[in-house]
């Protein structure tokens, strides 16, 4: 039961043609087309849009009145169905947008459902089962079943017996004048969607509510469906796909790994019927294409996560960019800091071409969530977006794209890290084996792949002939069924914050809204990023490869709980309201580095200079302790680590290190002698 705007709802009863289907729209071509073949003369428009809603005797009887006694009205009929069956069969049903979504919820609810139709059963079911939403509904009563069609209230008082429910208590859906008059007569709740023709006042008057589309029906059930929490690790994906696609610019390890999961995710009820995502990586791009799917791994519990109906496209094909552009009511900008240059000309395209495809209209605004550990990312992200539309269109234009559609700062709680090319071939090379054995063609060879480098001219020529032998199978996914192409390592916190900025992302499941968003950066960047960058740095000095088994020095762990415990006295001094956030960040960061056994260290590690520029993750710290009287000294040590790392991975002198120390320290808003003292302190260091 729901209660909707003080109705106590048990039941469910939905029109189909017209209400969840836009096929009236196709039936008045097909009953032209039909007409035309028959008697040589297109019924009206008049005549047609007189008839919607009528049972198929009623519109015989309006036919033999335009159109003479003997009208062959049957034989019309039937090759009208013949013809709508054919569109149906070769391009599916036309559902109307957010059917599924509100099916899901009505259903989840707990509510009876059936389906109150004047199409015969035969293609009802057919409708029904071809739109992949037979399976919500208890009963269908159908056209030819009851002895009296709409606008007789048999047909609905009739659906309302089967599912054992008051008419009373039951939503009654419709689209025209004579089907909301039988909903109406039945004593239903009844709800009025605008199909074709505007809805006439008597049709206003008989509807208790009356929505424009299902669309605008889900925003107010959305109000009375319950939220879901958070989900667990294992928790399914929801079985049933909207009509909604998403897009991923940037397949790298937060991209696959985690917002593919949040995506997949959705609100709970329903997800993405499709999920685009970029990337100039021809290996992962074919692999993922050619299984159709691809898993995370989750190596703290051993469990597999799979995600499907995802299609990878290729990030210089612009075409395909455009396509994810125009198509998706979500994506997610997962690009590193150093690609933003290169890449906003590219999202300023995708933008301009949704604008273009929409006739120059704006319709639909886009939901942009920026994904990058960085403060200010989102102004970051604007300017450069800005000045590259700017370089294709006007000034105004720029401006009304940018202000029709919502950005949305976020800040990632994961850590993730991408399987390595060598040990994707590993993979592949097995699930070929796994083909083989299936066709009796088995060879086996077995030559060793190491695991500390890219793939070579040979081997990604290996990659690329398992993954067209696969392609070429006739049985792929019969013999893969059991067995998932890992690509992404990952720890298992679930929520990611994200700026309150879009209607639509306060459906989503995984999601937490906050506000203020710059503080939940500033921790995230100071307390996570930094520590695990200086963490990095450390255990790579001392010849670890990754996060997790570095975990196992008891040096690194006691150096880790230091630098933690400083960060944590800065950070609870600067923001005292945020002591319960920090608690759980810190928690978290050290069981996620617990379990990193995937994570590179040289990953983590990456641009030494720029993290240890001011106001970043490590030296930012530093120097708001070091001016309130709050110990430093690990974090110093940390920063030392990172210059040291440099200076080997870099191929620079301590000197050029010591300079771009005092550079960074000049710039900040110490005062010489404070600039002095922190310089001696690293020296001692």
């Amino acid at each position: 039961m729901i209660k909707f705007n003080n109705y106590d709802v048990y039941g469910a009863i939905f029109d189909m043609d017209g209400t969840m289907f836009d096929t009236e729209r196709l039936r008045l071509k097909t009953l032209k087309q039909a007409s035309k073949e028959i008697i040589g003369t297109e019924f009206s428009d008049t005549y047609l849009i007189a008839c919607l809603g009528l049972s198929a005797k009623s519109a015989h009887n309006l036919a033999q009145q335009q159109y003479g006694e003997d009208i062959p009205y049957t034989n019309i009929r039937k090759r009208a169905d013949e013809l709508e069956l054919e569109s149906i069969r070769s391009t599916g049903v036309p559902i109307k947008k957010g059917l599924v979504q509100v099916l899901e919820r009505l259903r989840k609810s707990g509510l009876k459902m059936a389906v109150a139709t004047s199409s015969r059963r035969a293609i009802a079911e057919e409708y029904l089962i071809n739109a992949n939403v037979y399976k919500f509904f208890d009963v269908i009563v159908c056209g030819d079943e009851v002895q009296k069609g709409k606008p007789d209230p048999e047909i609905f008082i009739s659906a309302a017996e089967k599912i054992n429910v008051k008419p009373s208590e039951c939503f009654m859906f419709e689209d025209s004048e004579n089907g909301i008059q039988s909903a109406y007569d039945a004593n239903g709740i009844t709800v009025l969607f605008q199909d074709i023709k505007e809805p006439t006042e008597n049709m206003l008057e008989k509807s208790i509510f009356f929505f424009e589309s299902m669309y605008d029906y889900l925003e107010s059930l959305d109000q009375v469906s319950p939220k879901l929490d958070l989900p667990q690790l294992n928790d399914p994906f929801p079985q049933t796909l909207n009509q909604l696609s998403v897009g991923i610019h940037g397949f790298g390890a937060i991209g696959g790994g985690y917002i593919a999961q949040i995506f997949s995710h959705w609100d709970g009820y329903t997800r993405p019927k499709k999920i685009y995502a970029s990337t100039y990586n021809p290996l992962y791009l074919s692999a993922v294409n050619a299984f159709g799917s691809y898993g995370i791994r989750y190596n703290q519990f051993s469990y597999d996560e799979r995600i499907e109906n995802i299609e990878i496209i290729n990030s210089d094909c612009i075409e395909k960019i455009h396509e994810m552009y125009i198509q998706s009511s979500m994506i997610a900008i997962c690009l590193p800091e150093e690609a933003i240059e290169e890449e906003a000309h590219i999202i300023a395209q995708g933008l301009y071409a949704r604008y273009i495809a929409n006739l120059e209209r704006f319709t639909n605004p886009l939901t942009l969530l920026i994904i990058l550990n960085k403060i200010g990312a989102k102004k970051l992200w604007l300017d450069k977006i800005h000045n590259a539309l700017e370089k294709i269109t006007t000034t105004e234009i720029t401006v009304q794209i940018l202000d029709h559609h919502y950005f949305c700062d976020t800040v990632v709680n994961r850590m993730v890290s991408r399987t390595k090319e060598q040990n994707l071939l590993k993979q592949l090379r097995i699930k070929n084996n796994i083909i083989k054995i299936q066709n009796k063609t088995i060879n086996y060879e077995q030559k060793n792949i190491l695991d500390n480098s890219q793939l070579n001219i040979d081997q990604k020529k290996l990659a690329s002939s398992y993954l067209g032998e696969i392609m070429n199978n006739s049985k792929p996914n019969q013999a893969l069924q059991s067995t998932n192409l890992i690509l992404f390592h990952a720890e298992t916190d679930m929520p990611i914050y994200v700026e309150n900025q879009s209607p639509l992302i306060q459906k989503m499941r995984q999601m937490i809204l906050v506000d203020d968003i710059k503080e939940i950066q500033f921790i995230k960047n100071r307390l996570w990023n930094g520590v695990h960058a200086i963490v990095a740095w450390y255990a790579l000095l001392l010849g670890y490869q990754t996060i997790g088994v570095a975990m196992s020095d008891e040096r690194i762990t006691t150096f880790m709980d230091k630098a933690l415990k400083q960060v944590k006295s800065g950070l609870s001094f600067q923001f005292p309201s945020r002591h319960s956030d920090l608690n759980v960040f810190t928690e978290n960061f050290k069981k996620a580095c617990l379990n990193a056994y995937k994570d590179p260290c040289e990953r983590v590690a990456r641009d030494p200079l720029r993290k240890l520029s001011l106001n970043e993750r490590v030296l930012g710290s530093i120097i708001f302790n070091f001016k309130n009287n709050l110990p430093y000294e690990s974090l110093m040590k940390g920063m030392s680590y990172g210059y040291q790392y440099a200076v080997e991975t870099k191929q620079i002198s301590s000197t050029e290190v010591f300079n771009h120390l005092k550079l960074q320290l000049n710039d900040s808003n110490l005062q010489d002698l404070e600039k002095e003292q922190l310089l001696k302190k690293y020296l001692e260091v």
